[in-house]
């Protein structure tokens, strides 16, 4: 799903707008980085946001953005595997010192005057990278590897964001995609060296499909040395729209199970578990069902802000204690919808707590974002609101 979306997010142009801004906030900034540097364990609670789908500037105005600590934002200049046979010269000129994000009012043009508002609430803003088999003959290669990272850490400074995020949707080789880690961590703590000041903490991470792999403890050592986590893609685990059964998005006990049997080699401090506020709608097929066609002919993706509206037209939620996840009924039961609640996020949130995980992440922002309605100064994001309350609860 992410990868149809995010390759429009690349495409940056023009003009670059709100850069001033940066400046003025360096200083602040750095000092959160050092406040959340002396509490490294940090229960993280992030969102991917999609820098194309900024509506406008009052949606940043109407962003909460203490909810999170961490937002992962795909903003990415436009590379091509190819871009990397280049010489040095030329790929940083053409990747990071003559790319400059469109001018405009919405979009990735929004995206600089995001990172400066989400530095003043001690956010984190880190440069989401979305690929699936572009990331091969990069990582496969040192020198390539090498130059990767030095391009995209230049491109991180150039626009002071907090680090870098890799978000590996296709098969990968473990080693080589360990290297890849490797050599960004180097040229990111290349940053601090560079400016002659360590009070900055530039972060790393990574996002794996729940089922690509199997570490082993060494494998996994290897790889938590270089990371400060990674984004465990805990979603899409149902039918989607590529398998044969309508089944649940994001079911309790298959995320346990699997977390249980192909990660635990890793710490579960190295771990965020991923959250989804879409999911899915099937049309003439029951919850379960074995499809004889296609799902992809039945179904489609459903954001949570569709939801509001299926209720007031009369579809009922059933729940399904063994997955401990709901499903969403048409009135004549010939429809029916996958998606997460409050009362299946707080039983995802009580596992989080209870295992001890690194913390949770969104994929993605705008799929529960609704807007303020008179009288409010916020919207609203009724699963994201949920689990911030929850989260502020284990807190205490």
């Amino acid at each position: 799903m992410k990868i149809l979306i995010l390759m429009l997010t690349t495409i940056c142009s023009a003009s670059l707008i709100g850069v001033s801004n940066l400046i003025a906030d360096e200083l602040p900034h750095k000092e959160a980085s050092k406040m959340q540097n002396d509490s490294k364990k940090a229960f993280v609670h992030a969102t991917y946001l999609v820098g194309n789908r900024i509506k406008n500037i009052a949606q940043l105005d109407q962003t909460r953005f203490e909810q999170f600590n961490f937002m992962y934002v795909m903003a990415a200049p436009a590379w091509k595997p190819e871009d990397f046979n280049m010489s040095e010269n030329d790929i940083m000129g053409k990747l990071v010192q003559h790319h400059s994000y469109p001018a405009g009012d919405s979009g990735v043009a929004l995206v600089p005057e995001l990172i400066s508002r989400a530095h003043k609430k001690h956010v984190n803003v880190l440069l989401s990278i979305p690929g699936r088999t572009q990331f091969n003959p990069i990582a496969r290669d040192s020198k390539k590897r090498a130059l990767f990272a030095k391009v995209m850490t230049a491109f991180v400074k150039k626009y002071n964001y907090d680090g870098i995020e890799i978000d590996w949707e296709g098969a990968f080789s473990i080693g080589q995609h360990t290297a890849l880690m490797a050599d960004l961590r180097k040229a990111l703590s290349s940053l601090n060296r560079d400016a002659g000041s360590s009070s900055r903490k530039y972060y790393l991470t990574t996002a794996l499909h729940h089922s690509k792999r199997n570490y082993s403890r060494t494998q996994a050592r290897q790889l938590s040395q270089h990371i400060d986590w990674l984004n465990m893609m805990t979603y899409d685990m149902g039918g989607g729209l590529w398998g044969a059964k309508a089944t649940h998005n994001t079911p309790l006990n298959r995320m346990k199970t699997i977390l249980r049997n192909k990660w635990t080699a890793f710490s579960p401090d190295k771990i965020c578990i991923g959250l989804a506020n879409y999911g899915f709608y099937y049309k003439g097929i029951s919850p379960g069902q074995k499809s004889e066609i296609p799902l992809k002919k039945i179904g489609r993706y459903f954001s949570y802000t569709e939801l509001p509206m299926l209720l007031k037209d009369g579809w009922q939620e059933s729940y399904d204690a063994k997955a401990e996840a709901p499903y969403y009924s048409s009135p004549d039961k010939t429809t029916f919808v996958t998606i997460d609640n409050t009362r299946s996020l707080s039983r995802k949130l009580e596992w989080v707590f209870t295992k001890q995980y690194r913390g949770v992440f969104w994929w993605e922002f705008h799929y529960d974002y609704i807007p303020p309605v008179e009288g409010q100064k916020y919207a609203n994001h009724p699963l994201i609101d949920h689990v911030t309350k929850t989260i502020d609860g284990f807190d205490k």
